[in-house]
């Protein structure tokens, strides 16, 4: 008999890439493959459109956004509530292959020790480039390295290899997992809580690895609007901090303290066009920099960093606060306005 999977597909005003995800999730469903789908509070139509696409599917509305911590532990009690003994964790701008779950499966019965496990995951505009293939955590940078990643899947190796840690974006762990360690910790809300949920995980003696012969296919950035956004900057450099006090060395403690400090003090830019007085560019400087260091401004990546180490200072956690969110927007409206001017 085979074990119970329960699929859960985490949806935040994403239909399109919903659908998307959730049509390459019909040939895995069978009687012990389940898919479920948690709305994270939506404010779209996604929710009637998904309803409609797929009514034999479960659908849990939270209400609220959780965050993809909050939003899948929602789904990840469901499953566990269903008897479920793996859980897969999907973004719902992913499309998997039809035999990703056997893969995993059989990679499970493989590695016993083995409490997580990811796919190979592929950039979904470039099919046989790598994404995801391994995690390896580079102390000197403070910040994980992704060996293979940008590399043709033909040259990167094809046997199952342990990672420091398990991608969120598709994410298979045994049920044992959470029983024992709990699931992800909602007050990181968004970025680096798979890292800490795979630390957390080793210390009670289970490994992460990846599956190459599985393979999910990623768009990056949808969650954000864009990899470089506020919101991803802000989440990135907080939840940063977070993660090396609960699993960094006390030097890397005290180094990441130093950086996100230096990140939250404005650098001086002077203008560089010839065309205009240098005494102007200097006034011009002076009043950004000012600005920026009151808290204003355009300086939107500079302001995310600077709250960042604020909220962790306060262990403001969780959700992003207001502030957070106005950047976002104007920066949202920032970059449609460029694209619309460089549109054809």
């Amino acid at each position: 008999m085979n074990p119970r999977v329960v699929i859960i597909v985490l949806n935040w005003n994403g239909g399109r890439d919903t659908l998307a995800c959730l049509e390459s999730l019909k040939p895995v469903r069978r009687d012990d493959v389940e898919v479920l789908v948690v709305d994270n509070g939506s404010t779209d139509d996604s929710v009637a459109t998904i309803r409609a696409a797929f009514p034999d599917l479960e659908l849990i509305e939270v209400g609220r956004n959780l965050g993809y911590a909050g939003g899948n532990n929602v789904g990840i009690e469901r499953a566990m509530a269903l008897g479920a003994q793996f859980v897969l964790v999907m973004n719902n701008d992913t499309v998997c292959a039809p035999d990703v779950v056997d893969r995993l499966l059989e990679a499970a019965a493989r590695h016993p020790r083995v409490g997580m496990f990811c796919p190979r995951i592929f950039y979904m505009d470039e099919p046989a480039r790598v994404w995801f293939d391994e995690a390896r955590w580079n102390s000197a940078k403070l910040c994980f390295s992704f060996p293979g990643k940008g590399v043709l899947a033909s040259d990167r190796p094809a046997q199952d290899r342990d990672t420091d840690y398990a991608s969120g974006a598709a994410l298979f762990v045994r049920a044992d997992v959470v029983r024992q360690v709990g699931s992800f910790d909602e007050r990181f809300f968004l970025v680096w809580e798979e890292a800490d949920w795979c630390y957390r995980a080793r210390q009670h003696g289970w490994q992460s690895m990846v599956v190459p012969s599985a393979r999910v296919w990623h768009r990056i950035g949808s969650s954000f609007g864009n990899e470089s956004s506020p919101l991803r900057t802000y989440f990135s450099s907080r939840n940063r901090l977070v993660w090396l006090f609960r699993h960094g060395t006390f030097g890397e403690r005290v180094r990441g303290l130093a950086v996100a400090a230096r990140a939250a003090v404005p650098r001086w830019h002077v203008a560089t066009e010839p065309n205009i007085a240098l005494w102007r560019r200097w006034v011009w400087a002076g009043r950004d920099w000012l600005r920026a260091a009151a808290g204003r401004g355009e300086r939107l990546d500079y302001l995310a960093k600077r709250r960042a180490l604020l909220d962790f200072a306060l262990r403001r956690l969780g959700p992003p606060p207001d502030f957070i969110s106005g950047l976002n927007r104007r920066w949202s409206a920032r970059r449609a306005s460029q694209m619309s001017m460089t549109a054809p």
